[in-house]
């Protein structure tokens, strides 16, 4: 065991991520569970990336997305079409109009 400081604002997001999974496996789960899902289900993205998908999010309220998680969880919701590869993915969200490959 180790001992890690953090800070405030992640110890915020860190509770919040450890409230989802309990809601999501509907047992006690804790802080090493939280940060051990944060490590193997997480997706690094390029930067230039996420400020395209910030600057969508921000030009586009009135589709109700609120944040870049939310929005990439919405995204990759919907199905994948039949001819397209999930390598293909790495540049590709539907929504966001100069990243499309059709």
């Amino acid at each position: 065991m180790k001992t890690i400081k953090i800070s405030d604002d992640a110890h915020r997001k860190l509770t919040a991520r450890l409230g989802t999974l309990m809601a999501q496996t509907g047992k006690m789960q804790t802080y090493q569970d939280a940060i051990e899902a944060v490590l193997t289900r997480s997706v690094i993205l390029p930067t230039e990336l996420l400020a395209e998908i910030e600057n969508f999010i921000e030009t586009n309220k009135h589709l109700g997305y609120t944040t870049r998680e939310e929005f990439g969880f919405q995204q990759l919701q919907r199905p994948l079409k039949p001819d397209r590869s999930p390598a293909c993915l790495q540049h590709t969200l539907r929504g966001l109009p100069n990243l499309q490959q059709d």
